[in-house]
């Protein structure tokens, strides 16, 4: 098998690194690795003049060119106006193909990710995602983020997958589509939206105090920053629904609730709900064991199916 098949299976960390080096010349060294963060973590590197790096595999916004290499360069390209404005984000050093794979070399940043949503963390999550408001005024030719709520997207969320999965998943299709019906067309704005705003996407200090905000994988996106509130919110029900909730989380929860419904027009929101269970349905019903399933089912018929 040669480096870049092996890179293509993401079995061996030593491969991607020895083709980026191959293709490049960084002489990279790979360090460790960190397994939190989309697709199982990131790779640790030393750069040859001392500092410490990062390389994860880019898996591309859900519009735009269709290149991911294209992609991934304009992300890399806004996180630099980013960074220029005073945001804790991370410089990408460079963008590398490695056959069907893109990887993005950038700098890693100081602090750790915290695992849980605790009402400092979030106010910490809200106060950053602030930051982000009218960034990209004069990017228009970043991407907004498609909702898909009146027909599947390319690649995803899929509408199929719900159709012809079970009675309650179409029943949970169908509310999504009259949402969409309803609220046509994507969120206005010019904010820059993080798709996965997460605690273990955050870097914190000993202090509390953010110091990056990272995973970027999935592309920088243009419109409404309350939609990542969204998928925080999403995150929570995952302790909220334990047989012995933390009352932490609990706490976190009734604040975004509150905060959401302050901030977001009640159409807005609901569309936002919508995307949400729709983006997770399309990956836990083909993929997810039957007990996660019925989960996401259940939390896809409480948003969407019991407000009505």
């Amino acid at each position: 098998m040669d480096a870049a098949s092996e890179v293509t299976s993401g079995e061996d960390d030593r491969a991607v690194i020895e083709a980026i080096n191959a293709r490049t010349g960084a002489g990279l060294i790979r360090t460790g690795r960190s397994e939190e963060g989309t697709l199982g973590g990131a790779i640790f590197v030393g750069l040859p003049d001392g500092r410490e790096g990062v390389v994860t595999r880019f898996v591309g916004p859900l519009t735009g060119s269709g290149d991911l290499a294209v992609e991934a360069r304009r992300t890399a390209t806004i996180l630099e106006l980013v960074r220029s404005r005073g945001m804790p984000v991370p410089l990408h050093h460079a963008v590398v193909v490695v056959g069907e794979d893109v990887f993005m070399v950038q700098e890693r940043l100081p602090g750790s990710p915290l695992t849980k949503l605790t009402p400092a963390v979030l106010d910490a999550m809200i106060e950053i995602n602030d930051r982000f408001t009218g960034l990209l005024a004069d990017r228009p030719d970043v991407p907004t983020l498609p909702l898909c709520l009146t027909e599947g997207g390319n690649p995803y969320p899929r509408h199929e997958v719900l159709a012809g999965h079970s009675d309650r998943s179409r029943r949970i299709l169908a509310a999504i589509l009259a949402v969409g019906r309803e609220l046509p067309g994507e969120p206005a704005g010019n904010d820059l939206v993080h798709i996965d705003l997460t605690p273990p996407n955050m870097l914190f200090d000993e202090e509390g105090v953010v110091t990056g905000v990272v995973d970027w994988n999935l592309g920088a996106y243009r419109g409404d920053r309350h939609l990542a509130l969204v998928k925080a919110r999403f995150e929570l029900e995952w302790g909220l629904r334990s047989e012995q909730p933390s009352p932490h989380a609990v706490a976190a929860a009734e604040r975004l609730d509150r905060i959401l419904a302050d901030r977001v027009a009640e159409p807005d929101l609901r569309r936002y709900w919508a995307h949400r269970m729709l983006y997770q349905l399309h990956w836990a019903l083909p993929f997810a064991p039957p007990e996660v399933v019925d989960w996401h089912l259940g939390v896809a018929e409480e948003r969407l199916l019991e407000r009505q």
